[in-house]
């Protein structure tokens, strides 16, 4: 299976082909015999909330990011710099 994954896939698709893939893998190279639907449905639910979590995490990163920025954009030397990342 290929996973195709744009933009504009939500995260409920995502995680069907993830889970999707990672189950088609085990069948195919038999490591598990026995897949049961309760498996199934865990690991799309876990792959669902990880995909929600890193969301928010990027979002909390992005913040942390721009306020770097901002304050980095006063300073105007190399000396300056130094010793604001020495601090």
């Amino acid at each position: 299976m290929d996973i195709d994954l744009d933009k504009k896939s939500s995260d409920e698709e995502i995680a069907y082909k993830i889970v999707h893939l990672y189950f088609d893998q085990i069948a195919r190279l038999g490591f598990k015999r026995k897949l049961d639907l309760d498996a199934i449905v865990n690991a799309y639910f876990y792959t669902l909330d990880r995909l929600k979590k890193k969301k928010v995490e990027l979002g909390l990163i992005d913040k942390i990011v721009e306020h770097e920025e901002e304050r980095l954009k006063t300073i105007t030397t190399k000396a300056e710099l130094l010793n604001e990342m020495l601090k």
